[in-house]
């Protein structure tokens, strides 16, 4: 009877781990390792295979295979480090790599119809020694898999840190796909829903990575939601770019919040009082009537 709920179990943790990690979205491996930065090793390969690195994008560590059939929870590498993408980092040799690619740039200096990287200037092993590039990412949190105290079962937990680590330990590192990216930044951990609020969630935007926002990268389309009832007796700022939205997501959370008192289950009537000088937030906005609220 044990036997068979830990089979149980390490098939479930299996299938809450495996959604956060897809072998086709390889990418590289770590390095270097500490308490807040992760650096990573990607080939050019594996980066144009994903669609690309943008800066700032989530990469997932990990030394849970995707191909395991059962995942012990318990073990305590069983678990999936959340990384972001800070800036590039030297990887060692990387004067001398600098060097070979200077060296082979000025052969085909002032030649507009080659480029120094094309197989007829540079040799096949030399261009995929030259390849590998270093990544410095910082380290947001760890999910791992552990008994819900409300739901009585396996569920993914996520923790703002890294609990642990070994400098001499290889871990698996790749970019998270539409669903997994989905999870990430919806994640709700399950034992913090408070049964007495409502639980109704509000689209508020999609991921973006980048100015340059291009559809194949795979994560153009991932909705973000807010549950309104977080948001209650919290301070809440919001920071972006000119003409990026803060308005926008302004009205949504006004809005949201003050139709929580219509919400089919515990509606709550929540008082709000918004300053407003320039008007911004009671009208539809005339400059960008594509992106704004309505605000009914």
């Amino acid at each position: 009877m044990k036997q068979n709920e830990q089979n149980r179990d390490a098939i479930d943790a299996k299938n809450l781990l495996e959604s956060l990690i897809q072998a086709g979205q390889y990418v590289g491996d770590v390095y270097s390792i500490g308490y807040e930065f992760a650096n990573v090793q990607i080939h050019d390969f594996y980066r144009k295979k994903v669609g690309g690195i943008p800066s700032l994008c989530f990469l997932v560590a990990t030394r849970v295979k995707p191909d395991e059939e059962q995942v012990d929870y318990q073990r305590e590498d069983s678990s999936v480090i959340l990384l972001r993408v800070m800036d590039a980092t030297p990887l060692p040799g990387h004067s001398e790599a600098e060097k070979v690619r200077v060296e082979t740039a000025q052969k085909v200096s002032g030649e507009t119809g080659v480029n120094w990287d094309e197989s007829e200037i540079m040799d096949a092993t030399t261009a995929n020694l030259l390849s590998f590039a270093g990544v410095k990412c910082r380290v947001i949190g760890t999910f791992f898999v552990d008994k819900s105290e409300r739901l009585r079962k396996l569920v993914l937990k996520f923790g703002s840190d890294l609990s642990n680590y070994y400098p001499n330990q290889g871990l698996k590192v790749y970019k998270p796909n539409q669903d997994a990216l989905s999870e990430i930044v919806n994640y709700i951990d399950p034992d913090r829903i408070d049964p007495d609020q409502s639980q109704e969630r509000v689209m508020v935007g999609d991921v973006r990575y980048a100015s340059t926002n291009r559809s194949f990268q795979g994560v153009s389309n991932v909705q973000v939601y807010i549950s309104p009832a977080d948001l209650l007796g919290q301070k809440t700022a919001l920071f972006g770019m000119t003409r990026s939205g803060k308005s926008n997501t302004t009205k949504i959370i006004l809005k949201s919040v003050f139709e929580l008192r219509f919400a089919k289950e515990k509606p709550l009537r929540i008082g709000q009082i918004v300053f407003d000088p320039n008007g911004e937030y009671a009208v539809r906005s005339r400059n960008n009537w594509w992106e704004m609220a309505d605000n009914g």
